[in-house]
């Protein structure tokens, strides 16, 4: 939302226009996945990545032998979700289509059933970009951006329920000029 307290600037990969790939890994801890080629070769292309932990997976038998059982239901995971369509509508205009959808869990519970905490959390963002290029000194970003960040705490203790949940939605709107008037000069 460009917030004067931001401190990360994350840009998508465009997406290959000319051939389908698909790159993965898979890590200690996690596993990611994209998939990237294009809708209308030289035209239109598309990306989608997703990434997934199972650390939740992997402590889930240390967990029930270090706990006797007890708190066999603990885990935490995240998994994310980027997808982006890059449009040239002409040689000096381009459209772009963006989205992330990501959340984190956490779950504690006994086995018993007495207890049980539940926290996910997460964030979603859509965004419409418009780039237009005047001429080789002036350049515009028009984009229409949606972001929805929400979080919920449930949790059951015998006969007593807790829920709390937030969430802040922001639809907005910006354009930006560049224009760079003389070597070494740039105005924004």
């Amino acid at each position: 939302g460009g917030r004067i307290s931001s401190v990360i600037d994350v840009k998508m990969k465009e997406g290959n226009m000319k051939k389908f790939s698909i790159s993965g890994g898979l890590g200690l801890i996690s596993s990611r996945l994209t998939i990237e080629g294009p809708l209308k070769k030289n035209k239109c292309s598309f990306i989608l990545s997703g990434r997934r932990t199972y650390i939740d997976l992997i402590t889930k038998p240390f967990l029930k032998k270090f706990q006797g059982g007890k708190f066999a239901g603990n885990s935490y995971y995240f998994y994310d979700i980027n997808a982006k369509i890059n449009y040239i509508v002409s040689d000096k205009d381009r459209l772009y289509l963006s989205g992330y959808f990501g959340r984190d869990v956490f779950n504690f519970k006994d086995q018993a059933g007495d207890f049980n905490f539940n926290f996910p959390w997460g964030n979603t963002t859509l965004t419409a970009r418009w780039n237009h290029v005047f001429g080789d000194k002036l350049f515009m970003n028009a984009m229409v951006l949606y972001n929805d960040y929400k979080f919920n705490a449930n949790a059951n203790f015998r006969d007593i329920t807790f829920n709390l949940s937030s969430s802040v939605k922001e639809i907005s709107a910006k354009i930006h000029f560049d224009y760079a008037p003389l070597i070494g000069h740039n105005m924004k």
